[in-house]
């Protein structure tokens, strides 16, 4: 009887020290956003301050090849005294904006799925580049042949003495841009490039108005194309008819 009360008691003392060694070893972990027993983050002012927040700061990271406290105050990051926070913050009151203008959004950035997020334009730099480093050269172009500039018909976003068709021009710079020919927005040659009846030129036409809306976001810029613009096509296609964001990129696998 006295061994089967002492075994009784040394279970229920190995089980006390379980119970407080597991005690102490989570009360010593850093407390996680998100996790049981985390603290709020504080001084939110746009982002939803959930499980997700960690990863979005992680892309930001990624997006624009920097550290946190390349916007946070080290050792406060709820402090607003680094000016670039509350840059951040607009940045990510534009990319809603922009994405008004994609009917495949999905959900209020950084949730569910869209076309435009901080990746697009910063591709790992806190710059962004506004000119494409190579030209778009089709067969006639790489022959040698040089187009004639001429004023362009049937404009209805673009000023009414826009030149097209020649170095330098507006169009050049939308096939530098996307790594496309001509054809892709108009319908082909001679008098049918004013006509209407690709679908994609309507779409140039709605990007156009979009790059506009961005460039509105900084003080200085002119009305696209006129420059100095902060964002071009360029900035966001780098070559690629659909622009990357973090919802479209094809990540390698982790290594093992």
């Amino acid at each position: 009887m006295r061994r089967r009360y002492n075994r009784s008691l040394m279970r229920l003392l190995f089980g006390l020290s379980l119970l407080c060694s597991s005690t102490l070893l989570f009360a010593q972990q850093p407390a996680r956003i998100g996790g049981a027993g985390a603290q709020a983050p504080k001084n939110l002012k746009i982002l939803a301050g959930d499980a997700d927040l960690m990863d979005t700061m992680r892309d930001f990271n990624a997006a624009l090849g920097v550290q946190c406290d390349y916007c946070h105050t080290p050792g406060d990051f709820s402090s607003d005294a680094n000016p670039r926070k509350e840059t951040s913050r607009k940045m990510i009151a534009m990319v809603r904006q922009i994405e008004t203008n994609f009917v495949s959004t999905n959900g209020v950035y950084p949730r569910g799925y869209h076309e435009v997020d901080c990746i697009t334009c910063h591709r790992g730099n806190a710059a962004v580049e506004t000119k494409a480093r190579q030209h778009f050269l089709n067969k006639r172009d790489a022959s040698g042949a040089v187009p004639a500039k001429e004023k362009a018909t049937n404009l209805k976003v673009l000023p009414p003495d826009t030149e097209v068709h020649g170095a330098g021009t507006i169009m050049e710079e939308f096939r530098d841009a996307l790594l496309v020919d001509c054809a892709y927005c108009h319908s082909g040659g001679g008098g049918a490039w004013a006509k209407d009846d690709n679908p994609r030129k309507e779409i140039g036409r709605q990007m156009i108005l979009m790059t506009r809306q961005i460039n509105a976001n900084f003080p200085g810029t002119g009305v696209y194309p006129a420059q100095p613009q902060a964002a071009t096509c360029y900035t966001c296609h780098r070559g690629d008819v659909h622009p990357l964001s973090v919802g479209n990129k094809n990540y390698p696998p982790a290594a093992r």
